[in-house]
């Protein structure tokens, strides 16, 4: 089959390797759409958990064209998507039901083979069949909306709360809606290019500002003593650092994006102590595929505007670099 290899760090090849092979209790899907993530920047820059060479993708569906031994729920022809996180269901993280800090984690499209490919293997405990009423284009939406019900669960948001978001990519519109949806009262999105904000007012957010020179004035203007959330989607370690700086006593703030592994911020503790913050993580999703499924399903969150880009495998290096210097929005990939 054809396939997108990451052979080493900062390097891309579209070549040609073995179909994948199903393991009992394994299908193997073919894949009709996947979305180039930020992750997937990270991994080839060598800033993430991966090793070389991969192949990448993560957020993808597509059809079971072949099951494997001890398949019992599945049969081909099945649409599917497949969440690329697999814990082992036995370690110590697991039985607490915490499966994104699996001891013995793999991750599809991250420790093994992924789905910018024609053909993936995944194994059934991790796959969902996607409902009718999904186009293609939507269902590859549902792991990163799995990533945003995670945050969700751990985030409270309260009646009336005022929120501040820091980034308007895709995950960052998907976040807006989320906020809205969940009760706040206020979302402010924060980004440098106009259009996005342009996009997520569109979508709920009920304040923009222009990220650059003289921009505190104008973000605090919304809020004079500070918002209830404030919410990282950047992974930018300088965005990030600043972001407390806007945080209400007795806020929350939530940390999304994905920073460099190694890079810090420095963070004064007396400000947490002095002012009852909450700072929260949140990696990956944790069992949480059926409620992003149900959100696009029921038309709560929208995802249809969010692709700017469709390409076939041959252009991924172009899509990739272009994604990777911020001129589209999600970009998907059709095998």
């Amino acid at each position: 089959m054809q396939a997108v290899v990451f052979p080493s760090p900062e390097h891309i090849a579209v070549e040609r390797v073995s179909d994948p092979a199903p393991k009992p209790g394994e299908v193997i899907v073919k894949v009709s759409q996947v979305g180039i993530c930020g992750t997937d920047i990270h991994i080839y820059r060598n800033e993430y958990l991966s090793q070389f060479p991969l192949i990448p993708g993560h957020e993808f569906c597509g059809t079971i064209v072949e099951i494997g031994k001890d398949v019992r729920d599945f049969k081909v022809g099945d649409r599917v998507a497949v969440d690329p996180n697999i814990a082992c269901g036995e370690c110590e993280f697991c039985r607490a039901l915490e499966p994104n800090h699996c001891l013995n984690w793999r991750g599809i499209g991250i420790t093994q083979p992924g789905a910018f490919a024609e053909f993936v293997a995944a194994p059934t405990r991790v796959t969902y069949k996607i409902p009718d009423a999904l186009s293609d284009p939507q269902a590859a939406f549902i792991e990163p909306l799995a990533c945003v019900v995670h945050a969700f669960n751990r985030l409270r948001v309260n009646p009336g709360d005022h929120a501040l978001l820091f980034g308007a990519g895709p995950m960052g519109l998907l976040l807006t809606q989320a906020l809205r949806h969940s009760g706040a009262a206020q979302v402010v999105v924060v980004d440098k290019q106009a259009e996005r904000l342009k996009m997520a007012l569109a979508m709920g957010a009920t304040g923009s500002v222009v990220a650059g020179s003289g921009d505190a004035d104008a973000i605090r203007a919304h809020a004079r003593h500070g918002f209830h959330i404030v919410v990282d989607a950047t992974g930018v370690p300088a965005v990030i650092e600043r972001a407390l700086d806007y945080l209400r006593p007795r806020g929350q703030y939530l940390q999304f994006g994905v920073t460099p592994i190694g890079k810090t911020v420095a963070l004064e503790p007396y400000r947490v102590f002095k002012n009852d913050w909450t700072i929260i993580g949140t990696f990956a999703l944790a069992s949480t595929f059926q409620p992003a499924i149900a959100w696009l399903e029921n038309g709560v969150v929208k995802v249809d505007a969010l692709v700017s880009d469709t390409l076939p495998m041959t252009s991924f290096e172009s899509g990739f670099q272009r994604f990777m210097a911020g001129k589209t929005l999600k970009v998907h990939v059709r095998p």
